[in-house]
C-alpha cells in the first residue's frame, strides 16, 4: 500500500511541478490573491486548506503568506496564524518525509556532498542556532533544512520551535507588506 501512495504522491508532485513550470505565474501572489479573492465566503476556508497541504506538494509557504496578506488585511492575526500552522504542519511533513519510503537514501546518493554537508551542521552544538538562522534567511527554503533535521535524526520539538522562532521576523513582515498592498490595491 504504501509503495502505491508513494508513486500516486511522486506522479501528483512531478505533475504540479511540470505545471509550475510551465506556468510560473500560478505561484504569483497576485494570482493567488486574485483566485482567492473569487471565493466569496468560502476564500478563508480554501485559503487555510491551501496553506495546509502546500509543503506536501514542495511549493514554497511565501506566496501563500503574502496573498493572505492582500486578501485579507482586516485580519492579518488570522493570516499569521493560518501561515505559522502551514509552516509547522509543512516542517513537519517535510521533516518526517526522509524515512519514508527510502528517500533519504536516494537523495543521500545523488546529493552526498551536499547532504554530508548539513549533516555536518546538524550534529553541532549550535543547531539550533543553525535552524533558526536558515529559516530567518528569506533566500533559502525552510523545508530543506527540515528534511535534513530529519534525516540527522534531530528532536522534532527542537526543529519545530527553532523554524517558528526563525520565521518570525520574516512571516510577520509579509503578512503586514500584503496587508498593506491589499488596502493599496482596493483604494
Amino acid at each position: 500500500m504504501i509503495r502505491h501512495l508513494n508513486t500516486v504522491w511522486l506522479a501528483l508532485g512531478i505533475t504540479i511541478l511540470i505545471m509550475l513550470a510551465l506556468n510560473p505565474q500560478l505561484l504569483d501572489r497576485q494570482v493567488i490573491a486574485g483566485y482567492l479573492e473569487t471565493l466569496g465566503p468560502m476564500a478563508l476556508s480554501v485559503y487555510i486548506l491551501m496553506s495546509l497541504t502546500r509543503a506536501a506538494l514542495l511549493i514554497p509557504a511565501t506566496p501563500f503568506v503574502l496573498a493572505g496578506g492582500i486578501v485579507f488585511p482586516e485580519i492579518p492575526g488570522v493570516v499569521l496564524l493560518v501561515s505559522y500552522t502551514g509552516i509547522v504542519v509543512g516542517a513537519y511533513l517535510v521533516y518526517s518525509f526522509p524515512s519514508f519510503g527510502s528517500y533519504d537514501e536516494l537523495l543521500e546518493e545523488k546529493f552526498p556532498d551536499k547532504i554530508a554537508l548539513l549533516k555536518r551542521k546538524m550534529q553541532s552544538r549550535h543547531v539550533y542556532w543553525f535552524i533558526m538562522g536558515w529559516s530567518a534567511f528569506p533566500l533559502v527554503p525552510t523545508d530543506a533544512v527540515c528534511y535534513v533535521a530529519g534525516i540527522a535524526r534531530i528532536s522534532a520539538v527542537k526543529t519545530a520551535a527553532a523554524v517558528l522562532i526563525g520565521e518570525i521576523p520574516i512571516v510577520i513582515f509579509y503578512v503586514f507588506v500584503g496587508a498593506e498592498l491589499g488596502e493599496w490595491l482596493r483604494a
